[in-house]
């Protein structure tokens, strides 16, 4: 039956890349291709991501590198994804553009090789194996907001603007102070609300003061650094802890009797580095943002033999981006109006039950419709730069496989065929889908749970699995490029067999596999468990001409 089936998958493509250019017939016979291809083991591809900082100072020698590569040949992988430039902006190669990640003042990167050219290399040690090897460039974020260190403290006007709503509470007199957080560790000078759905009493330790409110009115106040025991939170009640300068407020304008507003909601426009995030992302539509990018993978591809290019974080950072007076003329322009109320008729926050809200304004679908365009017009940029410069280059991305929530990045990676039918998708979103512009597509099948019933048994949709999330992949992107499942490998961590597991169903429901990280496999010393599953002999489906003739509609 296997060999019936290989000698019919092979007849097929031979007349898949014979067949004239007809598009109507290749577009048949695409989707027919592809869809049998998930079913030839023969046809697999068998990725492993090398993250920067994770490998940092495990591959800084060339005796490191070496040894990394022959257990990445032992274990049958054919292609390497090097991350060569991270969410800092920092690269790993000695460049005229970006800083070296040997220059940066985050304290986990300091010691490294000055100029170490980490990319040199991979690339010597793994062509001479014969693995591939493709530079991956984190995109749109450029610096560590932790040591405020990256090109985006450089060129501070590049940075995104967010949409920042605070949680403020509000005591009689009229004074305010920001809540950190509900049910959430309470950390300096925050103040943190305890609620009876998570806790009998409050959890926050003796170094700060507390409020007691029952129906939004004060019952009693203590400063517990005087040996206070914690206050009960009853069950029709919430629990106010302040540690710090939030202490102080409380002692100072909250007494028992006192009736508290605790729904305060203040929107602000700050720039990321104001923003709470570890990532500085900047904006995507910047005439200036997008050449420097281009010009890094420009530069790459002019002193490096890579075999591709991968994009990653090439979106928002969240959905509370960009509201910079520079996305506001460009939304204007794209939409043929003024926005009356700007934010909020795009959108605006709420508070309800402690969680933030978004409530939707009448623009909100076209704003959503309109970020993911100027993604998508980014990828067009990137792809022609890449292909003009080598066809036989690869070109592709890393995304999240959780698409019916990933439009809050601004990204659309599902086929332009494909039409969303959720209440975020706008009658046009799927022109925005830019499937078709990639040699292939990695998704971030990253779950715990392997299969759609062990999903539902934790409350979760059934999607939220391998197995659910690799199958809206295949739907979304509907044969317009091969989609390969990818695995976060510390959610496996102590459970080799759940690994397995998620490795098998990731393979037989797409058309390869990507593992996330190399530092994992050391760490677990899982070789062994990649190398028995991919023992036998496979070639990924993106460097069979005759395929990738196929999805390139050439």
């Amino acid at each position: 039956m296997k060999k019936w089936f290989a000698l019919s998958f092979a007849f097929l493509l031979i007349l898949v890349t014979a067949m004239p250019a007809v598009a109507s017939g290749n577009d048949q016979a695409r989707h027919r291709v592809l869809q049998n291809l998930v079913k030839n083991d023969a046809m697999k591809a068998r990725i492993l991501w090398v993250d920067l900082a994770a490998n940092l100072f495990a591959l800084d020698t060339q005796e490191e590198v070496r040894d990394m590569v022959e257990k990445a040949a032992k274990a049958h992988f054919d292609t390497l994804i090097l991350d060569v430039k991270n969410y800092t902006g920092y690269v790993a190669y000695p460049s005229h553009i970006a800083p070296h990640i040997s220059t940066s003042r985050i304290d986990k990167y300091q010691g490294y090789p000055k100029d170490y050219d980490l990319l040199s290399n991979v690339l010597k040690e793994a062509h001479k194996r014969g693995i591939k090897v493709h530079a991956a460039i984190n995109v749109f974020s450029e610096g560590n907001n932790d040591y405020k260190d990256g090109p985006a403290f450089k060129h501070p006007e590049w940075q995104s603007v967010f949409q920042r709503a605070v949680r403020k509470v509000k005591a009689p007199d009229g004074s305010t102070y920001d809540l950190a957080g509900v049910n959430t560790e309470r950390g300096a000078n925050q103040l943190v609300l305890y609620t009876p759905e998570k806790y009998k009493v409050s959890p926050a330790n003796q170094w700060g003061a507390e409020a007691q409110v029952v129906n939004g009115v004060v019952t009693q106040v203590v400063d517990r650094v005087h040996g206070e025991p914690p206050l009960e939170i009853p069950e029709n009640g919430v629990v106010l802890s302040g540690h710090g300068e939030a202490r102080e407020w409380i002692l100072a304008h909250l007494k028992a009797g006192d009736t508290v507003d605790m729904d305060v909601v203040e929107t602000k426009l700050v720039p990321a580095s104001e923003y709470p995030s570890s990532s500085v992302f900047v904006n995507p539509i910047r005439a200036d943002v997008q050449e420097y990018e281009l010009d890094i993978i420009r530069e790459i591809l002019d002193n490096y033999d890579v075999d591709g290019i991968v994009l990653d974080r090439t979106r928002y950072a969240n959905v509370y981006a960009d509201f910079s007076n520079l996305s506001r003329k460009k939304f204007e322009e794209y939409i043929g109006e003024k926005v009356k109320n700007w934010p909020e008729d795009i959108f605006s926050v709420t508070f309800a039950g402690g969680e933030e809200k978004i409530v939707p304004g009448p623009l909100y679908q076209k704003w959503i419709e309109w970020r993911a365009g100027n993604i998508r017009d980014f990828f067009r940029k990137a792809e022609r730069l890449v292909h003009e410069k080598d066809p036989s280059l690869f070109f592709s991305t890393y995304v999240g496989a959780w698409y019916p929530l990933y439009y809050s990045e601004g990204v659309n990676w599902a086929s332009k065929t494909y039409q969303p039918d959720y209440d975020w998708a706008s009658p046009d979103y799927h022109k925005t889908g830019y499937a078709e512009m990639l040699d292939f597509l990695m998704t971030g099948n990253y779950f715990s749970e392997v299969t759609r019933e062990e999903a539902e048994e934790k409350g979760n949709p059934d999607w939220y699995s391998v197995e659910g999330s690799a199958d809206i992949a295949m739907d979304v992107v509907n044969e317009a490029t091969f989609v390969y499942g990818s695995l976060y490998l510390l959610q496996y961590k102590d459970r080799p067999d759940q690994f397995k597991r998620a490795l098998e169903m990731a393979l037989s429901k797409t058309h390869g596999i990507m593992l996330f990280d190399l530092i994992y496999l050391e760490e677990y010393n899982w070789w062994p468990i990649v190398e028995k599953a991919f023992a036998k002999p496979a070639r990924p489906p993106h460097e069979n001409p005759g395929l990738r003739k196929l999805i390139s509609g050439d």
